[in-house]
Parts: structure tokens; sequence; C-alpha cells
């Protein structure tokens, strides 16, 4: 069984930020098998330690299975709001999990939790803040077909959506807001479905041109930071 310093190791070979590679720091603590990384993360979950459960959530963030999943439950079922919210950002491997998503669910739903709390779970369901590759998963369209019933949530899913690929499940769902009879719902789920996704400017501050270029030629969509941008292959210069 590994311990805290071993999963502290792999949290820091994990990160983006980190010089040091994944394997070397499996070969520091003795090249464990997933198996044995995934049920020493869950262990830590029962600990005491507010942030031995933090730094078990980090590390399954990284992992896939129903015995991972269980840890990252445990999480979003955790007392310290601290955990939870680490938990939910350790879901996007496992929103194909009905006990997740019914989770997410009902932390959005929850209106004696935070604010914040419910926020970040109800983006999680609706594309992790424009980040998700792919569709959604069967479980979270599902769910997100039961929240856009109630108005608290409608512009939450539907800015998180159109943010995304147009993957099947998603256009599924932006063909009922484009059948919306709130005028700038239909507005933005038709611009979605007819070949434009939302961006954040912040994703191409690397390209001071192009950012330049997105500034002076594309749509606000949102405050100061969001812009409606071509899909790939349509318009004059292909994002």
């Amino acid at each position: 069984m590994l311990g805290i310093g071993d999963l502290e190791k792999l949290r820091e070979a994990y990160s983006v930020y980190s010089e040091a590679s994944l394997a070397d720091a499996l070969r520091q603590i003795g090249n464990p098998s997933e198996e044995a990384v995934v049920a020493s993360a869950v262990k830590q979950m029962s600990s005491s330690e507010r942030n031995h459960r933090v730094l078990a959530l980090r590390v399954l963030a990284h992992h896939r299975g129903e015995m991972a999943m269980s840890g990252v439950l445990a999480g979003l079922n955790d007392e310290k709001r601290r955990v939870c919210a680490v938990a939910i950002q350790a879901c996007p491997n496992y929103l194909d999990f009905d006990e997740i998503v019914a989770r997410l669910e009902a932390i959005a739903r929850d209106t004696e939790l935070k604010r914040k709390l419910r926020r970040r779970a109800l983006s999680m369901l609706a594309g992790h803040e424009g980040r998700l590759n792919g569709d959604l998963t069967a479980a979270a369209a599902a769910a997100l077909g039961r929240l856009i019933a109630d108005a608290e949530f409608r512009f939450a899913i539907l800015f998180g959506l159109i943010r995304l690929e147009l993957a099947p499940r998603v256009k599924s769902i932006l063909e009922t807001f484009a059948r919306s009879a709130d005028e700038a719902e239909r507005h933005m789920a038709l611009r979605a479905l007819r070949g434009e996704r939302v961006v954040h400017i912040g994703n191409y501050e690397a390209d001071e041109g192009l950012q330049r270029w997105i500034m002076e030629s594309c749509d606000l969509a949102h405050g100061r930071m969001y812009y409606w941008l071509p899909r790939a292959g349509i318009g004059l210069r292909a994002i």
C-alpha cells in the first residue's frame, strides 16, 4: 500500500506544470500497478485528515474504473466543502457512472450548499467549462435533460453546451433550446447549431495576432472574454 509521500509524488507528476515525468515518479515509489495506486488513494478517502482526502482525489482524477469511482463518489459526499469541490474537479473520467452523475445533479439542486459549489457541479455536467472532448455521456445528457426543466439552470447549461463540439447528444439538447419560447435562448442555440461555438479569448493568449483577429472580427458572446468563432473548416480563418 502506498503512503502519503508516494501519492504526493504522483500528484506532482500528474501536474501540467511539473518537470518530473510520471515514469520517474512511479520508478521512485517502486513501480506499483495501477490497481495498487487506485487502492491506496481510495483508502485515504477514509482518512480523518482533510488534506489526505484532497490528495487522494487529485490522484484518482487521472484514473478510471469502478474502484476509483468509489473514491470520487466518497469525495462528492464529503461533509467538507473543500473535499467536495476537489471531487467535482476529479469527475471528467467518471461521467459515465450513474452514481457520479446523480450526485452531481443533487449537488447542483441543493439550495443549502454554497452557490459556487452548485455551479461547479452543474458546469461539470454541462461540459466542464468547455473542456469536454467528444460527446456528453448518456448519463450526463439525461441529467441535463432533467435540469433544463428548471429556469435556474438553463443559461448555465446552454452556455456550457455552446462551447462544445457539436456531437450528437450536445446537438440534441441544443435543438431543445432552439425551440425555446425565450428569444435569447433560441438565438444562441441556433447559432451554435449553424456552425459557430463560443470560446474564451484567454485560450489564445500565446498568439497575440490571433487574439487581435478574434476581438476585431468576431462577435462577443458573453461579458468581455467570450467570443463566437466559426467551427473548424468554416469561415475566413478556421479555429
